[in-house]
């Protein structure tokens, strides 16, 4: 036993040795592993910004008309009780050319809105701050928050399919909460696209070059499928109480029919028909649940139907 000891101790050595030498030689890697930490939490930190809107003070001189002009969907934003059976979602893109106040545009709506927190991701590109923000949302769950997403359409544009499915990822969770509204940016767009199909609602800010593209030309067996859904979704608002006023349902089916490819598009566009009404029931601007020309053609125009705002060179 005795002699064993010195072995034993000497044993012991060696293993504390060669812990040393390990934990040196693992030391720099270990000493990259926190410098990268520390700059991804620091790149996080400049692309994440969480404010309170009572302090924000935009100015939104000139945007005057264009506010006037969706107080309903700024309405469903601040009392979204009132709307909740629309299966529309709560995404907004705002198109409009650079440096023209898409940002203070979205913070005078969250005010008017009466939304308590604006989460804005200055650099949506940046996928730490994309889950980063997919936190910080959550964490408001009775507070109502705006996600504020600028210039969305980089990144649909870039051949970055992961970035992409994380951008798609926080809009469709984020937006299915009733206390968010997810507002994004952009300067360019074009239908049937990445981007058109995850924004319902789209808006285009006074002066920007607009054109429109080709619309899709369907087979008979599709446009009857499309005059099929047109009906169905009107029988569903006539169910809950709306009315046509001024126009027929075979002129309505006509109207939408002729510029429509897709069932998405009928929803949406019904979606916000219905929208419009409720919010004029409610101010008093009309009795009941009216559905006229005018409000079908101003929901035709925020769904975005063969839009096409080209690229700033």
């Amino acid at each position: 036993m005795l002699a064993e000891t010195p072995i034993s101790f000497l044993g012991e050595q060696l293993i504390v040795i060669f812990t040393v030498i390990g934990a040196v030689a693992a030391l720099p890697a270990l000493i990259e592993f926190w410098i990268d930490r520390r700059k991804r939490k620091q790149r996080i930190a400049l692309s994440l910004d969480d404010q309170s809107v009572r302090t924000l003070r935009p100015n939104v001189a000139g945007f005057e008309p264009l506010l006037a002009d969706i107080a309903d969907l700024i309405d469903r934003t601040a009392r979204p009780e009132l709307y909740r059976d629309l299966a529309v979602g709560n995404e907004v893109l705002l198109i409009g050319p650079s440096l023209s106040g898409k940002k203070m545009f979205a913070q005078q709506w969250a005010k008017l809105a009466q939304i308590d927190r604006l989460i804005t991701v200055w650099n949506p590109r940046n996928a730490d701050a994309l889950a980063a923000a997919k936190d910080w949302v959550k964490s408001y769950r009775r507070r109502k928050v705006m996600l504020l997403l600028p210039r969305v359409d980089q990144v649909y544009e870039s051949d970055d399919q992961e970035l992409v499915s994380e951008l798609d990822a926080l809009i469709e969770v984020t937006s299915s909460s009733e206390n968010v509204l997810v507002f994004a940016t952009a300067t360019s767009f074009k239908p049937d696209s990445p981007i058109d199909q995850t924004f319902g609602i789209k808006l285009v800010l006074p002066g920007t070059p607009t054109s429109l593209a080709h619309p899709k030309l369907l087979n008979a067996e599709a446009q009857q499928v499309i005059r099929a859904v047109i009906e169905y979704y009107w029988q569903s608002a006539e169910a809950k109480g709306f009315t046509l006023d001024g126009i027929t349902l075979d002129d309505l089916i006509d109207r939408l029919a002729d510029i429509v490819s897709n069932p998405a598009e009928v929803e949406d566009v019904i979606a916000l028909v219905k929208t419009i009404a409720i919010y004029r029931r409610h101010a008093d601007l009309a009795q009941g649940l009216r559905v006229t020309p005018w409000i079908i053609d101003k929901a035709i125009s925020r769904v975005g139907i063969n839009l096409l705002v080209e690229s700033e060179s």
